[in-house]
């Protein structure tokens, strides 16, 4: 383990031992991990060997999502029947009394995804630390006692294995399809035209919720996407319409137990950002959206 990691892994000991963070701090909205659906975790896994054991070394041979996201991923087939990803940071700590360093392993950030509902999290967390001999289950992504419905463990050298009936699987490279020649750039053209929604964006709605809409915009204007919750990690279908006006869309979002009524206005100017309205249960609050490179 690198010296850097060895300074992170010491922090995370004294600061948040064997926590989760709150949802909010967890959310890393719109990276590469996050676009990793169930679609891509089953992908990753199709026609794989479930792997009977998971090591530092193994996993550092694994290509990693992107040049951003290096840590090695990991997919699980949990014992409920759900599927999990999570990235990995192997370390040791050093424990008084004791001549040889406790290996410990970091998941730096996991979500684990509903089977009922396609895309809705079921548990998602960050930095969370298991010292060797400790279990975690994906499925509440709890730290749980032996015996207490885990899906992995880690023993006592430092190894990653399954636990029960779930499965790991090594995610090697983004699953994510490969485009098709460069983006159109919103920028290339004077005034706005309907095509400049589509991107990915980072809203914020009144303040206090946050997540990332991925849009794409067809020929008949027509918007589809994903709204990613940064609370909850959750995907949830978006769709709508680019208006006559053309810096203004109207869209929906499907939560669990809500719906979102969108009114959208794109700057005319960068076209960097849009701002408008948000109906939810009859109330309306303003929301603000950045354009993602």
């Amino acid at each position: 383990m690198t010296r850097p990691s060895l300074v992170r892994a010491n922090w995370l000991i004294a600061a948040a031992l064997l926590m989760t963070v709150s949802c909010q701090q967890a959310a890393i909205g719109g990276d590469i991990f996050d676009q990793h659906s169930i679609a891509e975790l089953k992908k990753s896994a199709s026609g794989a060997t479930p792997l009977s054991e998971v090591t530092a070394s193994v996993a550092s041979k694994w290509k990693s999502l992107s040049m951003k996201v290096s840590s090695p991923c990991l997919v699980v087939q949990t014992n409920d029947g759900h599927w999990a990803k999570a990235l990995l940071a192997w370390g040791q700590r050093k424990v008084k009394g004791r001549e040889q360093p406790l290996p410990v392993l970091v998941l730096e950030r996991f979500v684990t995804y509903r089977g009922d509902r396609y895309g809705v999290a079921n548990a998602n967390g960050r930095e969370v630390m298991l010292f060797s001999g400790m279990s975690f289950s994906f499925d509440i992504g709890q730290v749980v006692p032996t015996g207490g419905g885990a899906d992995i463990e880690l023993t006592e050298t430092g190894v990653l294995k399954p636990v029960g009936e779930a499965k790991l699987f090594a995610m090697n490279g983004s699953q994510m399809p490969m485009e098709a020649g460069a983006k159109p750039s919103p920028n290339d053209h004077e005034g706005v035209l309907p095509r400049d929604f589509a991107g990915t964006w980072k809203v914020t709605i009144d303040g206090r919720w946050t997540g990332v809409w991925e849009i794409q915009v067809d020929e008949n204007r027509t918007v589809l996407g994903k709204f990613i919750s940064s609370e909850s990690q959750s995907r949830y279908d978006l769709y709508g319409k680019v208006s006559n006006i053309p810096h203004q869309a109207k869209f929906e979002v499907e939560l669990a137990n809500a719906q979102l009524s969108i009114d959208a206005f794109l700057w005319t100017t960068d076209k960097s950002t849009m701002a408008g309205t948000v109906v939810m249960s009859t109330r309306k609050f303003g929301f603000v959206a950045t354009r993602q490179e």
